[in-house]
C-alpha cells in the first residue's frame, strides 16, 4: 500500500510538473514537432501593417491595469482612462517591432496538439485606436498566463510558438511598462 502511495505521488509530482517552465525556456516537443519560435522573414513591414488591426489604427498603445474579474477597462469602442496604470504609444520603430514578433515569428514545426492556460487574469493590453480616437481593437494580455485574448476574431490567431509570450512581454517592459510584466509578482494591491 505504501509503495502504491509513494507511486501515485510521484506521479502526481510528474503531471503537475508538465507544462510548468520558465518563460522562454526550451520547451522539449514530441517527435516531429517543434514549437519553439524561429524568426521567418515572411511578410515585409508595408505587408504586416495591412494586417487588420494594424490596418485600421492611427495610434497604438500598450497599457496596463490592475485586474478586476471580467471588468477590465478596456471593453468594445472605449477605454476607462482613469483605471489605466501606464499608456505608452508607440512610435513606426516600435510599432515594426511589435509586428515583427507577431508576423515574423513562427515555431519551427507546428504540431496537432495545443495547450491553453486555464487562467487568465490580464493585467495589459495592445490598443488600436483610430483617428478620430475611437478605440477600434484591442488585445487583452495575461503574461502570467501565457494568454491572449483578441476583441474580436477578425484579429485572428498570432502564432503561439514557446517563447512568443516572454518576446512580447520584454516588448512591453523595453516599452517601459512594468506593471502586470514582472513575473514574480502574482497579485497586486487593489486587486
Amino acid at each position: 500500500m505504501r509503495q502504491l502511495s509513494l507511486l501515485i505521488f510521484s506521479l502526481g509530482l510528474l503531471i503537475s510538473g508538465q507544462g510548468q517552465s520558465p518563460p522562454g525556456a526550451l520547451i522539449k516537443e514530441p517527435k516531429g514537432t517543434n514549437e519553439n519560435c524561429i524568426h521567418k522573414d515572411k511578410y515585409s513591414v508595408s505587408e504586416r501593417l495591412r494586417f487588420y488591426p494594424f490596418n485600421v489604427a492611427d495610434t497604438i498603445m500598450l497599457v496596463s491595469f490592475r485586474y478586476h474579474h471580467n471588468n477590465y477597462p478596456v471593453k468594445k469602442d472605449c477605454i476607462t482612462t482613469d483605471s489605466l496604470i501606464e499608456q505608452r504609444v508607440l512610435n513606426k520603430t516600435e510599432i515594426n517591432q511589435l509586428t515583427d514578433i507577431i508576423y515574423n515569428t513562427d515555431a519551427k514545426k507546428h504540431g496537432n496538439i495545443a495547450s491553453v492556460a486555464e487562467c487568465f487574469e490580464p493585467r495589459n493590453a495592445v490598443l488600436f485606436i483610430d483617428k478620430a480616437g475611437k478605440l477600434r481593437a484591442y488585445m487583452l494580455i495575461c503574461f502570467h498566463c501565457r494568454r491572449y485574448e483578441p476583441s474580436s476574431e477578425d484579429i485572428g490567431s498570432w502564432d503561439n510558438c514557446n517563447q512568443k509570450p516572454e518576446m512580447i512581454r520584454r516588448f512591453f517592459t523595453s516599452a517601459g511598462i512594468k506593471f502586470g510584466t514582472d513575473l514574480a509578482i502574482n497579485g497586486y494591491p487593489g486587486e
